[in-house]
């Protein structure tokens, strides 16, 4: 089995995630990044966001330190709304998510 996360930006403070389609956390992120650590076992990667000029949410991934790889979970950016992308992440069920 795998869960579906989702991380998505609103308005220019919150930045929230959600498990197959159910909002678990939003955090106040005005004016600094937003970064989760996402790890199942060995598995682990960050998701960053961030609110940038002219307006809009950047959200990616990257890797937690040199030499450990991205997870080859299914990793997809959707349209999410006007001004905010959605990251999508099919991943275990036992994943684990910190914001950091």
């Amino acid at each position: 089995m795998t869960k579906q996360l989702t991380f998505i930006g609103h308005s220019d403070d919150i930045f929230s995630v959600s498990i197959d389609g159910k909002p678990v956390e939003e955090i106040d992120c005005f004016d600094k990044l937003a970064r989760y650590k996402v790890s199942s076992g060995e598995n682990q990667l960050y998701v960053i966001g961030e609110y940038v000029t002219p307006c809009v949410w950047m959200i990616g991934v990257a890797p937690v330190n040199e030499g450990i790889p991205i997870p080859s979970w299914n990793i997809q950016l959707i349209n999410g709304h006007n001004y905010s992308p959605a990251l999508t992440i099919e991943c275990p069920n036992d994943v684990k998510i910190e914001e950091c």
